[in-house]
């Protein structure tokens, strides 16, 4: 009995668990393996040739030493020498046979490796199709339920509002009036390593497979709810601002439509903000306040500290600011200039009547309109003393980063203070065109889901040679805190996991990502630095008259004459 195994044709399998998969990548990778080693056969075969060729060239050459009549080959040394040029000839053959196969091969695994990926695409159209279109309906179905209080909060918002109370974990911060300071809460203990494993929960694998889709249901559910949006003057004026296509975008309009809603439970208010100093703070005082950021990773980091809860970066101390804690840095540069960081945070509350990083402001910077924080940061820049001349970086996390966008974005903004580049992390801002020659970065991941909600995935981004986004897969990493971070929402938009996307980028040495964050390093970098702290708040627009015992002179705006009760 034979003990060779039989032919790869003759062999049948049944049953085992089937093909679920197939790494178009790999099979890629496997085609170039093969490339090669055909590569190596084909020099094999050509150095048996050319041995082939030395020994019949060694038998025929005439030797010196053996005078001027060198004897002949013996009958044996001929037959030996035959059998040795024939045994060369047949492995250079079989060489050249097998390197052949390795090509057949390595093709078939390329036109493979194609029809996968074709086949991957047309599913991933279709399915992000069908989702599209599921949410389409289901924003459409919203919007006619919700048409009849367009109007009321379009009324509302024109002559005033619905006067709901809303609560706020700063009510008694609002009660207590202008004289009372913002206070920070004990921020928590610095986390000692980074999270990884203990996220393989059925929600966590569920939420890997939905949040890529996160594009396909915002922008679907925004086309549909947009359709229910009275068309108004603001339309117009944003079609003559930024052209057509922003005038019948389904995610602006359908902001603007929930914002309007949302508005209308929220009492007038205007924006001020509040110079914070260290008695503020419930931790130790910031110990970066004298340094200028220098590079966006630290800039990032930061922006991380002044949330209340602090950044979640290994072994990064918060400070305890207040909510709704914006810092402004003025930088001294070698040469004598002087530019500016604002350093953004984001979404705090959901809403509040008190704190501007709310939804509000979200909806309200989606919709391309006038924000709370957007104001706030114009005022803040005011505050520290900011000259009209001197460049400005806007740096920001999730709602931090749209109203940098929208800043960047702003004509009026640009007047009064030329933008010298834009970082965001975590940021919907595809809906946003920012000047030419405005140095701008953009960091996402396919798990956050909180970039996708301008309707738009990483790659619709626009992109220009100022302009660069930087996305990744987080379930394809082979850091444990990325893959652990893809099942959970709250880690994937976390900046300890922007931040590692930022250093997986630069240790790629991707030429246009370096060249932006060179060009935007340069602005926040110099020989000195100040930092300042600021709280921006909501107050009541309209505050009631009260006028001191004995006073009989009316306060300015009522009519000589008018009783006051």
């Amino acid at each position: 009995m034979s003990e060779r195994l039989p032919p790869a044709e003759t062999l049948s399998v049944t049953g085992g668990r089937g093909l679920a998969r197939v790494d178009a990548d790999a099979v890629q990778g496997a085609a170039l393996v093969l490339d090669d080693t055909a590569d190596r056969l084909r020099r094999a075969a050509v150095r048996c040739l050319a041995a082939r060729t030395a020994l019949q060239r060694r038998e025929w050459q005439h030797d010196p030493a053996d005078g001027l009549f060198p004897a002949s080959p013996t009958a044996q040394e001929a037959v030996v020498g035959a059998a040795a040029a024939a045994r060369l000839d047949d492995a250079a053959a079989r060489l050249h046979h097998r390197a052949s196969s390795a090509d057949r091969c390595a093709r078939r695994l390329r036109i493979a490796a194609g029809l996968y990926r074709a086949a991957e695409t047309m599913a991933e159209r279709a399915a992000g199709a069908g989702t599209r279109l599921l949410a389409t309906l289901g924003g459409a179905w919203v919007g006619v339920r919700l048409l009849p209080l367009q109007g009321v909060a379009a009324g509302a918002r024109t002559v005033d509002r619905l006067g709901f109370a809303v609560p706020s974990g700063a009510e008694a911060e609002a009660e207590a009036g202008d004289e009372s300071r913002p206070r920070g809460v004990a921020p928590p203990s610095p986390p000692t390593a980074e999270v990884v494993g203990g996220h393989d929960s059925d929600a966590a694998n569920a939420w890997r497979v939905l949040a890529p889709q996160a594009d396909e249901l915002v922008g679907g559910f925004a086309a549909g709810y947009s359709l229910s949006v009275p068309w108004r003057w603001r339309d117009l004026e944003r079609g003559l601002r930024e052209g057509p296509a922003a005038m019948v975008d389904g995610t602006t309009r359908g902001a603007g439509g929930l914002a309007d809603l949302v508005d209308a439970l929220l009492p007038a208010s205007e924006v001020r903000v509040l110079p914070l100093t260290d008695a503020d703070l419930a931790g130790p005082p910031l110990p970066w306040a004298g340094a200028p950021s220098g590079t966006v990773a630290e800039a990032l980091a930061r922006l991380g500290d002044l949330y209340p809860q602090g950044s979640g970066i290994v072994g990064r101390r918060a400070a305890g600011a207040p909510e709704g804690t914006l810092a402004v840095e003025r930088v001294t540069h070698t040469d004598g200039t002087t530019s500016w960081t604002v350093l953004i945070p984001g979404t705090q509350p959901l809403l509040s009547t008190t704190n501007p990083f709310d939804g509000t402001t979200d909806l309200r910077l989606m919709a391309h309109e006038g924000a709370d924080v957007s104001e706030a940061v114009e005022r803040a820049l005011d505050e520290a003393g900011a000259a009209d001349d001197e460049p400005v970086v806007l740096v920001g996390h999730s709602l931090g980063g749209i109203a940098a966008t929208a800043l960047a974005a702003s004509p009026s903004f640009r007047a009064k203070h030329p933008v010298g580049g834009v970082v965001t992390a975590g940021s919907p801002t595809a809906t946003f065109a920012t000047p030419a020659g405005v140095p701008v970065l953009h960091l996402e991941n396919d798990e956050e889901a909180v970039s996708a909600l301008d309707g738009r995935s990483a790659v619709h981004n626009p992109a220009s040679v100022d302009r660069v986004t930087v996305a990744r897969r987080l379930l394809d990493s082979a850091d444990p805190a990325d893959r652990t971070a893809s099942g959970v929402a709250t880690l994937a938009h976390a900046l300890p996991t922007h931040l590692r996307t930022l250093a997986a980028v630069e240790r790629s040495g991707n030429v246009p990502a370096a060249g932006v964050t060179r060009r935007l390093e340069r602005l926040l970098g110099g020989t000195g630095a100040r930092t300042r702290l600021y709280a921006a708040r909501r107050a009541d627009a309209d505050p009631p008259v009260v006028l001191a015992p004995g006073t009989t002179t009316p306060p300015p705006g009522v009519p000589t004459g008018a009783t006051l009760h």
